[in-house]
């Protein structure tokens, strides 16, 4: 429940801080993180130009992974807000403040992990578009994580309240996205 909640105040924020720059979007991107999927998370996500300098992106990201002495499953939504240097939005250098919220269950051993995150941080990208409707994007983030999970043992009960909270600096974003832009 605590999880739900977490995920839909995430996206309410996101939407309530940008909300005002979507009905004047002029261009639209789906957009999807190849470094994800080489870890078999799969992953979407929209970017829409908010002015002339700004976009807003928002990515959805997955797994359910199963494996024989390792299992995850996490859900994260991750908003963005970028600058763009150039005239060009979404082309060339930009700096970003990111957000993410994330919901995980994991499993590796005998040990389990069953709680959830919260981050905030910067962002350092670049942009090449690779054709008229497609564009590369390489992005690195830092920034300011809290977690807090259940730390329990295979056999084990699940403790009462989680057990394991923590706050520390750490890497926020770290993509080789594609972009399709729609319009």
């Amino acid at each position: 429940m605590k999880n739900q909640l977490l995920m839909r105040w995430c996206l309410l924020t996101a939407i309530a801080i940008t909300g005002f720059g979507w009905s004047y979007a002029q261009r639209v991107g789906l957009r999807t993180n190849a470094l994800a999927w080489a870890t078999a998370t799969p992953n979407l996500g929209v970017e829409l130009r908010m002015s002339r300098h700004f976009t807003f992106a928002l990515d959805a990201y997955g797994n359910p992974l199963k494996f024989d002495k390792l299992r995850t499953q996490f859900v994260a939504l991750q908003p963005e807000v970028r600058y763009w240097f150039s005239a060009r939005p979404q082309a060339g250098h930009f700096l970003g403040i990111n957000a993410f919220g994330a919901a995980y269950k994991f499993q590796a051993k005998n040990t389990r992990h069953e709680g959830d995150a919260v981050a905030a941080g910067l962002t350092y990208g670049y942009s090449i578009p690779l054709h008229r409707r497609w564009s590369m994007e390489a992005a690195i983030g830092a920034g300011v994580l809290y977690h807090r999970d259940f730390h329990y043992g295979k056999n084990s009960e699940r403790p009462d309240s989680p057990n394991n909270k923590k706050v520390r600096l750490a890497p926020t974003k770290l993509g080789l996205t594609f972009t399709y832009h729609l319009k």
